[in-house]
């Protein structure tokens, strides 16, 4: 071999990595919604694991608080109806009526205890096969006005969108309730939800306006089929 055959060999194999790390980071996101409160005791280790999961990334991690713990001496200050009332939509979509805390919902499709990790990871790695046309594109305008580019999708017409402000992290001294004494951190918790409508499976750009959070905070879009059900699309922005 010459010394230029060896040369050009051992680019080619240096650049194999480098394309498999693009093949992994241009798959589209697995979005991850983790139902919790902090009046649940068992829900610290799940708080965590969404911790990890958006540093690690390639998910779309949102934190919904439910308020149904609320009675147990602690009000959870995160906790929305419009939270509660979202899982309640996916128990019945999933022709159950058990909710509990806390649950995972994998791409709108798959439950998991939040608190078994290696099934979570098991369920996002093959949720990571599935296709997502219908994922938006989001830009900032200014500070409160998000454009968001939905491309041809026709599979996804008359899926949901939806628009969620979430905080990056919240850190809570708990007082009293199952958790009392804990200072306890939470992620990417979900403050204000928008509903924009429905898709129509062609391209289109969406303006919204965002109110800003108090601390540091994203938003994250969701393309969603009725039921509530499969995600056919979802992208997260962190604020300029």
């Amino acid at each position: 071999m010459t010394g230029i055959k060896r040369i050009l060999l051992c680019l080619a194999l240096a650049l194999v990595p480098f394309a498999g790390a693009q093949a992994e980071s241009a798959r589209p996101p697995v979005v991850v919604k983790l139902f919790t409160s902090q009046g649940c005791y068992s829900c610290p280790p799940a708080d965590s694991l969404l911790g990890e999961l958006v540093e690690q990334g390639g998910v779309v991690a949102i934190g919904y608080h439910v308020n149904y713990w609320d009675r147990l001496g602690w009000p959870d200050p995160f906790a929305t109806n419009w939270g509660t009332y979202r899982q309640y939509g996916y128990a019945a979509a999933q022709r159950t009526r058990r909710v509990y805390t806390p649950q995972m919902m994998i791409n709108g499709l798959k439950p998991a205890d939040g608190s078994d990790e290696s099934h979570v990871r098991t369920l996002i790695r093959s949720a990571k096969a599935s296709a997502k046309p219908a994922s938006p594109t989001l830009s900032w305008q200014d500070s409160s006005s998000l454009q968001i580019a939905l491309p041809d999708a026709p599979q996804a017409k008359g899926a949901e969108i939806w628009l969620i402000r979430f905080d990056e992290k919240q850190t809570t001294h708990i007082m009293r309730g199952e958790n009392g004494g804990k200072n306890l951190a939470y992620h990417h918790v979900a403050r204000e939800c928008q509903a924009l409508g429905r898709f129509n499976g062609q391209a289109r750009t969406i303006q919204a306006t965002v109110t800003p959070g108090d601390v540091d905070w994203g938003v994250a879009v969701l393309v969603q089929q009725s039921g509530p059900g499969k995600i056919w699309g979802a992208t997260s922005l962190l604020a300029q």
